[in-house]
């Protein structure tokens, strides 16, 4: 965003303070399959003015309820001290730049070199649940969205909703029903190899934007773009699966995590298919290194490659 536009946005943002607790409302309140289409007009922008991914993701927080995920400060439970933490994340989130500048408007701050410790966790809440937000650009300046929002009202089920969201932050909600909480923690072990366009890359060390191999619709490795991130820290007996195949492709992950097909590697069993390789391998073992990563891939699939092996997503 150009400097010039500071003061759009923040307009923009008072202009959604009137809007958001009804959208919200309508959507948190709904128990069942929505039946078409609806469609929700974006706050009043200056002429010429539109949003990037990051306030776009904060956005969708705003009109769909809060996000049910794997909060990495409190999955498998409540650990550690959240100052210490947002901290320690804070060169990950200047890393990452679009989501953080999106927080640091939000928030009103004027800049990040001064962020005081207060100031670095208000960053650090905000920004955590943007960047878990798989959002797709499907051209046109348009992206696709699947968010859960957590339950209210006493029920155990959230509410996901599917739809799209424009630059200028009109959103069409496609699809709504109940949906069931995360799977955490989440998922791959640290270091495992993602396959690039670049070359293997530590799941660790890709951020939002980067790019990344995926498989489009009928199957076939199609460059992509990360379009979310999770991590979470594992608990102290964590355990992985380091599933192997016969033609000698392997890959480590916790036991929930899903193939491209929806299998989890826990449920997998010696002899088993997968990816057209039988599997020859299933190790249990104990894993230290201290949190667990996933991401989800642009395109109509959000699989990614380690190993050689097509890999689903916790976080879609």
């Amino acid at each position: 965003m150009q400097p010039s536009r500071r003061g759009s946005y923040r307009v923009a943002a008072l202009a959604l303070a009137a809007v958001v607790s009804v959208l919200a409302g309508c959507a948190a309140s709904s128990s069942s399959a929505s039946p078409g289409p609806s469609t929700f007009p974006g706050p009043s922008l200056p002429p010429g003015t539109t949003l990037d991914a990051g306030d776009l993701r904060l956005l969708l927080v705003d009109r769909l309820g809060p996000r049910w995920y794997c909060d990495r400060d409190e999955f498998p439970i409540a650990h550690g001290d959240e100052q210490s933490n947002a901290l320690e994340a804070l060169p990950q989130m200047q890393a990452e730049g679009v989501v953080f500048q999106a927080v640091i408007r939000r928030l009103g701050l004027d800049g990040v070199a001064d962020l005081s410790a207060t100031q670095t966790v208000e960053v650090y809440r905000l920004w955590k649940v943007a960047v878990s937000i798989p959002l797709d650009p499907i051209g046109s300046g348009r992206y696709r969205f699947d968010y859960t929002a957590q339950p209210v009202g006493g029920v155990s089920e959230g509410l996901r909703s599917t739809g799209t969201i424009s630059g200028t932050g009109d959103i069409v909600v496609e699809s709504q029903a109940p949906a069931g909480g995360p799977n955490c923690p989440i998922c791959l072990a640290r270091g495992t190899p993602i396959e690039t366009p670049h070359g293997p890359v530590a799941v660790e060390r890709l951020a939002l934007g980067d790019a990344i191999w995926t498989l489009d619709a009928s199957g076939r490795r199609v460059a992509g773009v990360v379009i979310a991130l999770g991590s979470t820290v594992a608990p102290a007996d964590h355990r992985v699966i380091r599933l192997a195949l016969a033609d000698g492709r392997t890959v480590t992950a916790s036991p929930g995590h899903p193939l491209a097909d929806g299998r989890r590697l826990a449920g997998l069993q010696l002899g088993d298919i997968v990816d057209g390789s039988v599997v020859v391998a299933l190790d249990s073992l104990p894993y230290a290194g201290a949190r667990t990563f996933d991401l989800v891939a642009s395109g109509p699939t959000g699989t990614y490659l380690s190993g050689g092996i097509a890999l689903g997503s916790t976080l879609r």
